[in-house]
């Protein structure tokens, strides 16, 4: 599905913007049901907007009639399986209902030769001041990680400033940001509803360091493996699992 080009994007600067990956009509079917979703999942009051982040995850526990058909799609396992190989796992949903902009970050670090990606989705047309996803080109590599956080230390990219180098993901509902977890990113401009479901998945660990970097970051207390995720899954979720 990637082009050749699209794949060495990623490998370069850690990140792609996938333009109109889900067609209208069915991303409608889960905007349609995200509020009344992550009420369920955090007490909030469906329709509402948010005076704080709000965070559900695993997101699909919820409302596994609608979300699971997002995490089958083909779409984005043909997009996955390219960037990752065959033999990639399924790791968690997760749906965001964010107004407050968000610090530089990178959401984990990998060990060597394992890549773990997020498909994020937003639910809302966002922009460079309105909360789009803002990526740092080739962070995910650790030379550059590294020599960045050496030089400006960890409480400047931990603050919400725009850099010169950031790449704006400026995309609107059936887009698709692909990114690189090693890779740093943030959001910019408060007051500014926003929504979105983001879907993590890893490459096939191959070494002993990589399944002890899956069970530093599983949550035990929160299992991200439903029972209602294994019980109506198709062959190709049940070998992502």
């Amino acid at each position: 599905m990637l082009t050749e080009q699209q794949k060495h994007e990623f490998d370069t600067f850690g990140f792609l913007l996938l333009k109109d990956l889900i067609p209208s009509e069915e991303m409608q079917v889960y905007i349609g049901a995200f509020d009344e979703t992550m009420a369920r999942g955090s007490g909030s009051v469906p329709g509402q907007p948010a005076e704080v982040n709000r965070s559900v995850i695993p997101f699909y526990r919820h409302n596994p009639a609608v979300y699971h058909h997002l995490l089958d799609d083909d779409k984005i396992s043909e997009v996955v399986e390219d960037l990752l190989g065959e033999g990639s796992l399924f790791w968690v949903a997760e749906g965001h209902h964010r107004r407050r902009g968000t610090a530089w970050h990178h959401d984990s670090v990998g060990p060597e030769g394992m890549t773990h990606l997020k498909v994020d989705l937003f639910l809302d047309p966002v922009r460079a001041d309105t909360g789009c996803l803002q990526m740092l080109p080739g962070t995910h590599f650790p030379e550059l990680r590294d020599r960045m956080e050496r030089w400006y230390g960890t409480t400047s990219l931990g603050d919400s400033a725009q850099w010169p180098a950031a790449v704006a993901m400026e995309s609107d509902p059936g887009d698709a940001v692909v990114f690189d977890v090693n890779t740093y990113h943030a959001a910019m401009g408060d007051d500014h509803d926003r929504r979105s479901i983001n879907i993590s998945y890893i490459q096939k660990p191959s070494r002993p360091e990589h399944e002890e970097y899956l069970k530093s970051i599983y949550d035990s207390d929160n299992p991200y493996y439903t029972p209602e995720l294994v019980e109506d899954a198709t062959p190709k979720r049940m070998r992502m699992l």
